[in-house]
């Protein structure tokens, strides 16, 4: 399985977006990835009110992405707002040529109390013969949900993430935010690739260091603080 992770910048304009995305995935298509993950609410922007949201846009934006993931034959995993049930969640949706599949962030940040609802499930689902799942950004604090995982078989851990905070915030956590994906994969025997945002969004910002971690604990490759990237390798 040849898998990437897209670190990348956004804004709240999901047009703006949506171009960013795309031009990523058609490099991913050209390189021959079979999965490419993009970070946390990449979609809409994270830092953001999303009771604003134009649910007609996001729709579109994803009707748009398959029909160039089924162009490109990949897989991807985009951060967006997704309702269901007439409840709002932070989501990772899985769009391939022929599905599409939502996974729900279980542990929410203070701020995403103020929109999103919980999710109370893990999502597994295979590319190219591979078992891979999901988790979105505080996700990795829980060393139960990649226990999960890996009781299911999964071999490939994909980590949506958007770590926001004040600039000495972001600072004081860069090393613990470094650390967790590396101590999952060790603990679970799996591979555990991140994409984070990076930059700012309004006064808060992200610093980046997306990366992919073999079972070992080897970080296999990993971005900066500051550029976006596109990390890529056989697994």
């Amino acid at each position: 399985m040849k898998a990437g992770v897209a670190q990348i910048s956004f804004c709240n304009e999901i047009e703006t977006n949506v171009a960013k995305i795309l031009s990523y995935l058609k490099t991913a298509g050209s390189l021959g990835l079979d999965f490419l993950c993009f970070p946390e609410c990449c979609l809409t922007g994270y830092r953001r009110d999303f009771h604003n949201i134009v649910w007609d846009e996001v729709a579109q934006a994803i009707d748009k992405l398959q029909e160039v993931v089924t162009a490109e034959g990949i897989t991807i995993a985009v951060g967006a707002p997704y309702a269901e049930a007439g409840k709002l969640y932070n989501a990772a949706i899985v769009v391939s040529a022929n599905q599409r599949l939502n996974y729900f962030k279980n542990n929410l940040t203070e701020f995403d109390k103020l929109y999103f609802a919980e999710g109370k499930e893990v999502l597994s689902f295979e590319v190219a013969k591979v078992k891979c799942g999901l988790l979105i950004c505080r996700d990795q604090n829980d060393p139960r949900l990649t226990q999960e995982y890996a009781r299911a078989g999964v071999k490939v851990v994909f980590l949506l993430a958007a770590h926001y905070y004040l600039p000495a915030e972001a600072r004081r956590k860069v090393d613990k935010n470094r650390a967790l994906p590396i101590a999952r994969a060790v603990e679970n025997g799996l591979f555990v690739a991140k994409a984070n945002a990076v930059g700012p969004q309004g006064d808060y910002v992200s610093l980046g260091r997306s990366m992919i971690v073999d079972p070992e604990g080897s970080v296999l490759c990993e971005a900066d603080e500051s550029e976006e990237r596109l990390l890529y390798r056989d697994l």
